[in-house]
């Protein structure tokens, strides 16, 4: 069965999608703090409603990530690229990317 991307890595390690799995390479909640529906789109965190026909989707790499220490998606990423880990207390549970998870 094919592993979904971590967001955070972009590395196949998910057997599912915003079901809180943690990724094993930086260490990631998989959260599903966005919730869509037809006319609106509203954030878990903020309680804030946008309108789906104008909304563009480029703040959701700042939308806070409760399950993620407070973390955004962006600082996330940043992190990784600097230390390995979605932040650097992860560090000790994180792991290399095996090669079928490299994309």
């Amino acid at each position: 069965m094919a592993k979904f991307k971590c967001l955070c890595c972009g590395c196949r390690t998910l057997d599912t999608r915003r079901e809180y799995d943690i990724c094993p390479v930086c260490f990631w909640e998989d959260e599903a703090y966005l919730i869509f529906t037809e006319d609106s789109i509203h954030t878990w965190e903020s309680g804030e409603d946008y309108n789906a026909e104008t909304y563009t989707g480029a703040d959701v790499l700042d939308i806070v990530s409760s399950a993620n220490h407070g973390l955004t998606l962006r600082q996330g990423r940043e992190n990784y690229k600097k230390f390995g880990a979605c932040e650097e207390e992860m560090i000790p549970y994180v792991r290399k990317p095996a090669e079928e998870e490299l994309c």
